[in-house]
């Protein structure tokens, strides 16, 4: 081997490059690279030299310790559960929506490691079945949340309940990220881990369709299923799917029934008056920062909306599913406060600490947080700031 090559182990390489989605002459041709010289690494026929390395990590976009493992990290990528989740319907996973979910289990999977190595415990999140009653389960977590209806009618905007849910599954052991996926794309998804379950969302949805999402994929974390969502579930009575039972129990979780017969009522909505109004559907999901979707699923769950009152809301409000900005890409934001919009606090503390202990280099954290190190110094100072 000659001093000025890099000793990859050759089956590594050939797993990230397929992680990618990249053949051969893609890859070699996106970094400027013979492709036969490419071919003889993967073959471990001969090595890459420093700056050939260089180019391989920057296009694969893997932290350069990962390509001297003797395995590669089978359980990060795409799983086929998320491939093939029942609610993808025939939505194929397009690009961006791969490289976003590799991108989140690459994170979720580093997350796990170092929180067994620094002897965290197992997360404890509860397990149920899909043939439990999914509003008797969220009535269970709702309690156990310890947040009230009047707190959350107290949140200001779709934005701050959003955060407020998020802190209060972060203090849980989950991760939640926020990952740009495109508009017609999943809504979100979620993938179990005893140390660091995942649920994502996609921010081309409005904040309060990413709210209702969040809990959606909860639920498919509390049923320990992993899955990958596209499509809103008609209420139907004869649906027993996993995925109603997960938008049962979201709709429960956020609007419990006392708190929505109360706020209801101050429009006029009772059980002697069941409403199959809309913009009243709306309004009363405005108080909750819960969209107009759950709050029409619930509604008819608790006898105050007549039955067609969901298919109502769809038909009207199909355009408010989606987010008024650009898809929730940070703008000009910095780095570092984009990241913590995309990952939320858990996730980046626990690589930072790993970090400080010597577990992880200040490069690889970098390349799996995608920041150059200045910017990783001021993620660190928007984390250590009083929040």
């Amino acid at each position: 081997m000659n001093a000025t090559t890099v000793p990859i182990t050759a089956h590594v390489l050939t797993w990230a490059r397929e992680e990618a989605g990249l053949t051969q002459s893609e890859l070699a041709d996106r970094a400027k690279l013979d492709v036969e010289g490419l071919k003889a690494w993967e073959a471990a026929e001969s090595y890459p030299t420093k700056g050939q390395f260089s180019k391989l990590v920057g296009i694969l976009k893997r932290p350069s310790a990962l390509f001297f493992l003797p395995e590669p990290p089978v359980q990060a990528g795409m799983p086929t559960s998320l491939r093939s989740a029942p609610a993808l319907g025939n939505h194929k996973l397009g690009p961006e929506e791969a490289r976003q979910i590799r991108w989140a289990r690459r994170l979720q999977e580093l997350t796990s490691w170092v929180l067994r190595d620094q002897g965290s415990p197992e997360v404890r999140l509860s397990q149920y079945r899909p043939s439990q009653d999914p509003v008797g389960m969220a009535d269970a977590e709702r309690l156990q949340s310890g947040i009230s209806t009047g707190e959350q009618l107290a949140w200001t905007s779709a934005s701050v309940a959003f955060r407020a849910w998020r802190e209060h599954l972060e203090e849980q052991g989950t991760l939640v990220m926020q990952l740009t996926m495109g508009k017609n794309n999943i809504r979100g998804f979620g993938a179990w881990d005893d140390y660091a379950p995942l649920v994502v969302v996609n921010t081309a949805y409005h904040p309060t369709a990413r709210i209702f999402t969040l809990f959606h994929e909860v639920a498919h974390l509390l049923t320990r299923t992993d899955a990958a969502c596209q499509n809103f579930v008609i209420p139907a009575d004869n649906d027993h799917s996993v995925e109603r039972w997960c938008e049962r129990f979201a709709a429960a979780f956020l609007l419990p029934e006392e708190g929505l017969k109360e706020v209801a009522s101050k429009y006029g909505v009772t059980t002697a008056s069941r409403t199959n109004d809309p913009d009243t559907a709306r309004l009363i999901a405005n108080r909750f920062s819960v969209s107009t979707r759950a709050t029409a699923i619930r509604l008819q769950e608790v006898g105050i909306a007549e039955p067609t009152l969901y298919s109502a809301v769809a038909a009207q409000f199909a355009a408010k599913d989606w987010n008024d900005s650009s898809g929730g890409g940070g703008g000009g934001q910095p780095a570092s406060e984009k990241r913590i919009g995309q990952l939320g606090a858990r996730l980046p503390n626990a690589l930072i600490n790993a970090a400080d202990r010597g577990r992880l280099t200040t490069r690889d954290l970098a390349d799996y947080l995608q920041l150059n190190t200045g910017q990783l110094d001021d993620l660190k100072g928007l984390l250590n700031e009083p929040r």
